[in-house]
């Protein structure tokens, strides 16, 4: 599995960092609706009449209600040991499942879901290249989605069908930057027919920074950055969003189990609020007390909400504590922060 660098490797050569004035994005996004194109993102079709019950063994969140066509879910696939393989979005449509999956995991993905398929009447399908992917996000997004007979905002995770221009449209309610947002799919050929409608109806086009931004200070972990196949869920603050905890039996459940019995993991991720102006660099060691290695960051930004520098970072149980001093290490010299509680800034998914 290739592992993202960067934000600019997991959003892909084609996606702009910006389209001129982040803080416009950034503005609009808090404000009004902004598009984003996310087809880098996996997609992902499992048919076949014993579809519903394979994924249930094989994910960790409850997968039944799909059974019904417009119920989604929030779930991972997890190894044997409990960490993560892939985070992802699922949706059902009258004869499918579909997955939306990070960029660099879909190919993981389907070779892992087709590894088990014995004898059931189950076939997973790589659909990504015909297809592209748009993320609709802010308090106008239900607004602006009016035209595609989208009424009023769908609960999260829900989705729709609807016929557009002739050809069919999924528009699924998602989580993505702690804003009201919508995932669109729709064939590759309609993508910039469906892109300039967007931009017709009065969403504004953002780029990746203004939407990180925002992800970050919504404390929403990005897989392939601020978790990886190293992390458990619960290390990431899944528990709630991911898993459920009463289902049968799953791939890694053991494990899950174990600690959610526990009560604890053994390190967490966590909110940073740091000192001065400076951003630390991907995977920066954190210190704390007399531990040099007592965590390290994940993403970093410069907060137009709260016109700081903050940041997600993996640390040890220990040190996770609101208020707790640690230091960033930087090649100037260190730089100071304090741990806060997730999120940095309230969503706004109503």
């Amino acid at each position: 599995m290739q592992k993202p660098a960067s934000l600019s490797d997991w959003f892909g050569g084609n996606t702009p960092a910006s389209h001129g004035d982040i803080h416009a994005e950034y503005a609009a996004l808090r404000g009004g609706a902004v598009v984003l194109d996310m087809s880098t993102l996996g997609v992902l079709r499992v048919v076949g009449d014993d579809r519903i019950a394979y994924l249930q063994g094989q994910l960790s969140q409850n997968i039944l209600p799909l059974q019904v066509a417009g119920n989604g879910a929030y779930s991972c696939l997890l190894k044997p040991t409990g960490q993560m393989l892939s985070d992802m979005v699922l949706f059902s449509t009258e004869d499918a499942v579909l997955i939306i999956t990070p960029p660099h995991t879909r190919l993981l993905v389907r070779e892992r879901l087709a590894q088990f398929v014995v004898m059931e009447d189950v076939e997973v399908e790589d659909v990504t290249e015909s297809v592209a992917l748009f993320h609709i996000a802010g308090p106008l997004s239900a607004v602006r989605m009016k035209p595609f007979a989208l009424q009023e905002p769908l609960p999260l995770w829900r989705n729709g069908q609807y016929n557009w221009q002739g050809t069919p449209l999924y528009v699924v309610r998602t989580d993505r930057c702690g804003e009201q947002g919508y995932d669109l799919l729709v064939p590759a050929h309609s993508a910039s027919a469906l892109w300039q409608t967007l931009l017709d109806t009065g969403a504004q086009p953002i780029g990746y920074e203004a939407f990180n931004v925002r992800r970050v200070e919504g404390g929403i972990p990005l897989f392939g950055i601020d978790m990886d196949e190293n992390t458990i869920p619960l290390e990431a603050g899944l528990g709630e969003r991911a898993i459920s905890f009463t289902k049968g039996c799953y791939t890694g459940q053991e494990v899950i189990h174990r600690i959610f019995s526990r009560g604890h993991t053994n390190r967490s991720l966590v909110g940073l609020h740091l000192s001065g102006a400076i951003l630390p660099s991907y995977r920066a060691c954190v210190s704390a007390g007399e531990r040099r290695d007592a965590g390290w960051v994940t993403s970093a930004v410069r907060s137009f909400a709260l016109d700081a520098i903050i940041a997600l970072a993996t640390l040890r149980n220990e040190y996770s504590a609101p208020r707790t001093a640690v230091l960033i290490q930087h090649e100037r010299s260190p730089i100071e922060a304090h741990v806060v509680s997730l999120p940095f800034v309230e969503p706004s998914r109503a």
